[in-house]
């Protein structure tokens, strides 16, 4: 009977050491760290993307480009104002100026002897016209003279020929006729005494003033009595 007892106290006490290891592996299982524990703790927290450094600032390169070079200042080249060459018989005269040589000023026409050349001058120093002439170095004297006459044609017997557009304003030296400024003169018959393409050439002989049909007409319209004559001095 003995024998037969001792195998149920061995099955007792396997059941409860069994009871006993379960109780002890829920209680390590509720009393140790676990994984479960570690992942909740860092859901809680933020997840932030490593911080990447900031890259360096790239500095603007400084202006490589050449700054432009100032504008060079060229000194103007002084013009070379050639000295006017006087008429001859033969000869014009060369580089007539622009301007009358004369230190007067205001209204007047101009007479250079040397040159051949008549101005018309305007009240405000604007050249208004530039004329080649013919005349004689010999009178009129150098001077300053005033328009007293004028007329639309007129007369010399003893050479009978006629002058247009006359603008009388000195006297010869010897004859005591005027002269003054009037187109080339013409013969009786409408020849005219000599060619436009002779004026500038000191051939005259009465010593008045000749110019051309045009320049004449275009005098005598602007020109009034009482007007200067400024007569500068032959070669």
């Amino acid at each position: 009977m003995a024998a037969v007892r001792k195998p149920r106290i061995n099955l007792a006490l396997q059941a409860t050491a069994v009871a006993l290891g379960l109780a002890a592996t829920i209680l390590v299982t509720f009393t140790s760290p676990s994984s479960t524990a570690e992942g909740a703790d860092t859901a809680l927290r933020p997840v932030t993307s490593p911080t990447t450094p900031p890259s360096p600032t790239t500095s603007p390169s400084p202006n490589t480009t050449t700054p432009p070079s100032p504008t060079a200042t060229v000194a103007p080249v002084p013009v070379k104002v050639r000295e006017p060459k006087p008429a001859s018989r033969t000869r014009k005269a060369r580089n007539v100026p622009a301007l009358p040589r004369d230190d007067h000023h205001g209204r007047r026409i101009v007479y250079d002897k040397a040159l051949m050349t008549v101005w018309v001058m305007s009240a405000s120093d604007e050249v208004l016209g530039r004329y080649p002439v013919v005349g004689r170095f010999d009178r009129p004297a150098k001077g300053v003279y005033h328009i007293f006459s004028k007329s639309k044609v007129a007369y010399n017997l003893n050479s009978k020929v006629t002058f247009n557009h006359m603008m009388r304003f000195a006297y010869g030296p010897d004859t005591k006729s005027p002269i003054g400024l009037h187109a080339i003169p013409r013969y009786y018959d409408g020849t005219a005494m000599h060619s436009t393409k002779q004026l500038g050439l000191a051939i005259a002989a009465g010593g008045c003033v000749r110019l051309s049909e045009e320049a004449a007409a275009t005098i005598y319209k602007w020109a009034k009595v009482g007007d200067r004559v400024i007569v500068l001095p032959s070669p």
